[in-house]
C-alpha cells in the first residue's frame, strides 16, 4: 500500500475561516477519496501540523498544504508548486495574531479563476491524482514489457494501443 500525505500548516492560537475551511475541505476530501484509493493501492494520511512560534516566516507558510508519497520519490512538496498555482497574500479580517496585528492570508486562483483563501477539495484531489499516477510510472505491463514509454498509459494516442516488434499488444 502506497501512503499519500496531505499536512496542513497553522500557527498555534490562531484559527481564521480560510485556514478552518482548509481543513474540513481535506477532510472531507479524505472522507470521500480514501475509500476510492484503497483498492488501487493508495492510502490517504492527513496531518495538521501547527507552528509554535508566531513569526512572520510561520504566517506566511500558514494555511500551506504539502503533498509527499515516498513510493513515488515525492518529496514534501507545497500543493501550488505541483499545481502551478499562483500564491498571493491578500488581506483577511481574521488574520490577526493573538496580540492582534494583523496579516495577509495565502490566496490561490482556483481553476475557475477565483481568487481563494481556503483550499477547495479540488486542488486535493488534483494533487493526489497527480501523485497516484506518478507513482505508477515504471511498472510493468501484463505482458511483461515496461509502458514508460506508452503515450497514454498503455497505448497510442489514437487508438489506445500499441504492438511493439514482437507484436506484444499493450492495453
Amino acid at each position: 500500500m502506497k501512503t499519500i500525505t496531505l499536512t496542513h500548516y497553522t500557527v498555534k492560537d490562531i484559527n481564521p475561516t480560510p485556514w478552518t475551511k482548509t481543513w474540513d475541505n481535506m477532510m472531507k476530501f479524505g472522507e470521500r477519496m480514501a475509500p476510492k484509493l484503497a483498492p488501487l493501492g493508495f492510502k490517504l494520511r492527513f496531518r495538521k501540523m501547527i507552528m509554535d512560534d508566531v513569526t512572520q516566516d510561520n504566517l506566511m507558510a500558514a494555511n500551506m498544504v504539502t503533498i509527499e508519497c515516498a513510493e513515488a520519490e515525492l518529496p514534501e512538496t507545497p500543493i501550488e508548486n505541483m499545481l502551478m498555482l499562483e500564491l498571493d497574500y491578500t488581506e483577511c479580517p481574521e488574520c490577526r495574531t493573538p496580540e492582534g496585528q494583523e496579516f495577509p492570508c495565502r490566496t490561490f486562483t482556483d481553476f475557475n479563476g477565483e481568487a481563494c483563501q481556503a483550499l477547495p477539495e479540488e486542488f486535493f484531489m488534483e494533487a493526489v491524482l497527480r501523485t497516484a499516477f506518478k507513482s505508477q510510472q515504471g511498472r510493468e505491463c501484463h505482458c511483461g514489457e515496461s509502458c514508460d514509454s506508452c503515450a497514454s498509459g498503455c497505448g497510442d494516442e489514437e487508438i489506445g494501443r500499441r504492438a511493439d516488434a514482437r507484436g506484444h499488444k499493450h492495453f
